[in-house]
């Protein structure tokens, strides 16, 4: 009876990793269960043939051991489980997903306002064949914009001269465009 008790009691477990790697593909950590550390259990992540979203663990994260068969060493980690060390995000509410990073990017969607937001303290770089945006309204706040700077011409001030009849610029200082 004792064994049982210890078995079920095993089956799920609260602990905080201790230690990781990575092995053959698979993440894996040591966790902490009430002062016994347990082998490299694998990490569960959202992976599949269609996406594969990996985040690493970290030593100290609280997480969930599940051990089908009651033995801690055979078992599963679980992530994400919110502590006082590791709080929901600020501005997060009944409406609102939020992913924020470490060095301060976060991005967020509310689906009562149908608003995402991307917020980045550095550099957002977007690298594509080619990109549409469709809006009634553009703003855009900087102290500058460059346009076309890789060779290309793009849609500018760029105008005909009448006593000429050769094109210039004519408009912004603060907006470039190679001609």
């Amino acid at each position: 009876m004792e064994e049982l008790l210890n078995l079920l009691k095993n089956l799920i477990t609260i602990g905080t990793i201790t230690e990781t790697k990575s092995a053959e593909g698979k993440a894996l950590a040591r966790v902490n269960l009430c002062g016994r550390i347990t082998d490299f259990l694998p990490v569960v992540s959202f992976a599949n043939s269609f996406k594969r979203h990996y985040i690493p663990a970290r030593i100290g994260e609280q997480v969930l051991v599940f051990s089908p068969y009651g033995e801690a060493n055979g078992g599963i980690i679980l992530r994400g489980i919110f502590n006082q060390e590791c709080k929901e995000s600020e501005g997060a509410n009944n409406t609102r997903e939020i992913l924020t990073y470490e060095d301060g990017v976060s991005f967020s969607y509310d689906t009562e306002t149908s608003t995402l937001k991307v917020d980045s303290p550095k550099q957002i770089q977007i690298l594509c064949q080619n990109a549409s945006i469709t809006a009634q309204k553009v703003e855009i706040d900087s102290p500058s914009i460059d346009l076309g700077l890789g060779g290309a011409g793009v849609v500018t001030t760029e105008c005909t001269c009448a006593f000429t009849g050769s094109p210039h610029p004519h408009g912004s200082q603060n907006t470039r465009s190679k001609i």
